[in-house]
This record gives structure tokens, sequence and C-alpha cells, in this order.
């Protein structure tokens, strides 16, 4: 089985807010460890692009507006 990870990011960038949340706290946890285990050391470095945190949106009087 082939994966196009290409595509996969694909789908990542369709997710709402909230689920790309959660795949953040997967992939920054244990479990990312483990499947690195049962899929292999490359797989595992492509789920790498999915543990970056996002950056929090600022709210309030010192947000800056653009």
């Amino acid at each position: 089985m082939e994966i196009d990870f290409n595509d996969v990011y694909a789908n990542y960038e369709k997710l709402t807010d909230d689920e790309k949340e959660l795949i953040r706290a997967v992939m920054n946890g244990p479990a990312r460890e483990i499947i690195g285990k049962v899929f292999g050391t490359k797989f595992e470095s492509y789920l790498g692009m999915f543990s970056q945190p996002s950056a929090k949106k600022k709210k309030g009087l010192a947000s800056k507006i653009v």
C-alpha cells in the first residue's frame, strides 16, 4: 500500500480547527511513537508535519489589527 502524503495533507487542510487541534495533540503525545513502532520510522517522520502547534489567534484589546 502506497500513501500519497500530498493527499493526506490536502485532507488535513479540510479539517475543522478543532479536528486539527485534536490531531496535533495526538501527534505531540505518546501515540505518535507507538504509531511509528507499528508503521516504521519513515511513516512516523511524515506524521511530524501534523505535530506543529497552531498559532493561537489573539483576542482582546492587545491583539494586533491587520
